[in-house]
């Protein structure tokens, strides 16, 4: 019996949210196109966005890259000198979303890694007076986005880095301080999307039909606990170990306690679910099959319990060996 995740629900409702972001940007964007000829945009765009009590109006380009197949650095530009930084850099947060939806859009099966550079107008102040100013970049780290649904914990990690670094320049008793950020660069780079993620299911047979579609994933088991390494492989997918090293046993040694089977004789067989649920007030089963080249639901929760646990959804596959 095996089990692993199945997730074509999730990739057919982040689709459907794609097409509604991008029919909202469609309404409320300028079109109208602003760069210089010494950056070479390949494409820009105006924005406005409205925050109390004024409108923050910037620019959106791609710029030329010694690197363009693998490589993309889009500028934002406020329209405007004197914005606080963290007013402007939140302004963007909708523009720098579409712009990574656009960036996963134009890949096929790939993840990207991405960063924030920052221009920043620094100033020495000096009895209450301005003495120098000059320009100077800050880099955020480079973080990976498997999906699209990585990209708020990505813009928080990125958000709060710039917030330290200006922290630490503002108060390192130097005199410097950052004064406004210039512009900022999103910069991408298209990477090889790794086993986890392609959804390959490696080490199990599978029917054609599920195998194209790349969305089933074969978490590595040591006999007849396949069970509970799938649900490990979903609860904790986002995990870096996980990501890194997936196929290691060791990599879910830390969680091997976290689902309490006492009492459950392995393979666990559906009818042991109910018990397990019991068992384990956070989690649920939901359980595919596919038959005639069609998935199944053979096994759901009660509505009630869907509510406040997270739901793992689980494929049983069967052939002629087992």
């Amino acid at each position: 019996m095996y089990f692993s995740k199945f997730p074509p629900l999730i990739l057919i409702e982040n689709a459907l949210s794609r097409v509604i972001n991008r029919t909202e940007m469609a309404s409320s964007r300028d079109t109208s196109s602003s760069s210089s000829a010494s950056d070479r945009p390949l494409e820009s765009t105006n924005f406005a966005i409205e925050i109390e009590p004024t409108s923050i109006q910037f620019s959106s380009a791609i710029h030329a890259s010694a690197h363009d197949d693998t490589l993309q650095v889009r500028r934002f530009t406020p329209a405007s000198r004197g914005l606080e930084p963290f007013h402007f850099l939140s302004s963007t947060k909708f523009a720098v979303l579409q712009a990574v939806e656009m960036r996963f859009d134009s890949s096929e099966n790939k993840s990207i890694r991405a960063q924030l550079k920052f221009n920043i107008r620094m100033v020495r102040i000096k009895e209450a007076a301005v003495i120098n100013a000059e320009d100077k970049w800050i880099a955020c780290g480079l973080e990976l986005l498997s999906d699209l649904r990585d990209f708020e914990l990505w813009w928080l990690q990125q958000f709060s880095e710039l917030e330290r670094k200006i922290d630490a320049y503002n108060s390192n008793g130097s005199g410097w301080i950052v004064e406004q950020i210039n512009y900022f660069d999103l910069c991408s780079a298209l990477t090889d999307r790794i086993r986890y993620y392609r959804g390959r299911c490696a080490n199990f047979s599978l029917p054609n039909q599920l195998a194209v579609k790349k969305a089933i994933i074969n978490p590595p088991s040591d006999g007849n606990n396949c069970f509970l390494f799938a649900c490990l492989a979903y609860l904790h997918n986002r995990d870096p170990g996980v990501m890194k090293s997936c196929h290691r046993l060791t990599t879910y040694s830390r969680w091997l306690d976290e689902i309490d089977l006492s009492g459950i004789a392995l393979p666990v067989a559906i009818s042991d679910l109910d018990v397990i649920e019991e068992k384990n007030s956070e989690i649920c089963f939901t359980v595919f099959s596919w038959e005639d080249d069609e998935a199944y639901v053979i096994r759901q929760p009660l509505p009630g319990i869907c509510a406040s646990r997270k739901v793992i959804p689980l494929l049983l596959l069967r052939n002629s060996s087992s």
